[in-house]
């Protein structure tokens, strides 16, 4: 494993289920890369322990936060502390994540690699519980219903091109920022809290005229939903969905945009609800009115009601 030439941090939020986490890391340990911190940021659970983490990671650093700020603010702690460190490259994976050997090692090589103006680079996910199918490659902005679409979502791993691509976002669950994007774009918005936040990150780094690359090479393996499963579960993730979805339109839709996205959502919950009347569905319409609701509105979180703190 070759050192890079730039450090490089790495950060582990801790946000749901403690073998997770240990998990993990345990993968990022294995790759063998020189992680310039290894940060292991804990979402105000109090779990794993000092003892579980260094039992698989000694050399990491734990930050214990008094709350749960959500995967923004969470990781926010995390690159402050990194870029003080002096990181030129910051790694952030998902606490239900794995990686393969060589996945912090391709990434930063692309970042290396793709030429000069890079902001991000995604690594390919993998869905944990079938390795052979693709959780997500990257991201296109669509301004339908969903407002994006995952490339790949679902589609078997077959073998393709290995070259790097530009791409409209790519997902937040294993990928490496710059930190001269970092000084220019920011951080993450912490209104969004979690969802869509990498969408919006990677959006204003291609508005200052940075590159968001995807590097099919590197593969991380991914749970899904676990962080959330935890705290607040489907509700809270079709409630911050939808509310995120409308601070994201606000933020970077134009007029045409705007009311692309309007039409679609307005045209697709009369269907969703017709279809969850005939199925006695537990009301996942009204998770997703309430959140555009509250979005339109400006409201805050309601972290309790959802199960966030």
């Amino acid at each position: 494993m070759s050192v890079p030439a730039a450090p490089t941090a790495v950060i582990v939020l801790h946000w749901g289920v403690e073998a997770d986490t240990l998990a993990c890391l345990r993968s990022v340990v294995a790759t063998g890369f020189p992680a310039r911190p290894l940060l292991v940021v804990d979402n105000g659970t109090g779990a794993p322990s000092d003892a579980a983490i260094a039992s698989v990671a000694p050399a990491a650093e734990v930050i214990r936060l008094a709350e749960n700020l959500g995967y923004t603010g969470g990781n926010n702690v995390g690159l402050r502390r990194a870029l003080a460190r002096g990181a030129e490259y910051v790694v952030l994976v998902n606490n239900d994540a794995t990686l393969e050997p060589a996945c912090l090692d391709v990434l930063v090589r692309a970042a290396q690699e793709a030429g000069p103006r890079v902001a991000a680079v995604g690594a390919k996910v993998l869905q944990a519980a079938d390795p052979t199918r693709i959780w997500m490659a990257y991201g296109r902005l669509t301004y339908r219903a969903a407002l994006v679409e995952r490339i790949g979502h679902d589609e078997p791993d077959q073998a393709g091109s290995e070259a790097l691509r530009d791409v409209d976002w790519v997902s937040g669950c294993a990928v490496l920022l710059t930190r001269e994007a970092l000084d220019t774009v920011g951080l993450f918005d912490d209104r969004f809290f979690a969802y869509h936040e990498d969408v919006d990150w990677c959006t204003s780094a291609r508005r200052h005229g940075y590159r968001v690359v995807f590097a099919p090479t590197a593969r991380a393996h991914h749970r899904g939903g676990a962080s959330t499963a935890a705290h607040g579960g489907g509700a809270a993730v079709r409630y911050l969905c939808a509310r995120n979805t409308v601070l994201f339109a606000a933020k970077h839709a134009g007029p045409l945009a705007a009311a692309t996205l309007a039409v679609r959502i307005g045209g697709s919950l009369p269907l969703a609800w017709v279809r969850e009347r005939r199925r006695g569905g537990p009301g996942h319409v009204r998770d997703l009115l309430r959140g555009y609701r509250d979005g339109l509105l400006g409201r805050e979180l309601p972290y309790v009601a959802l199960g966030l703190r």
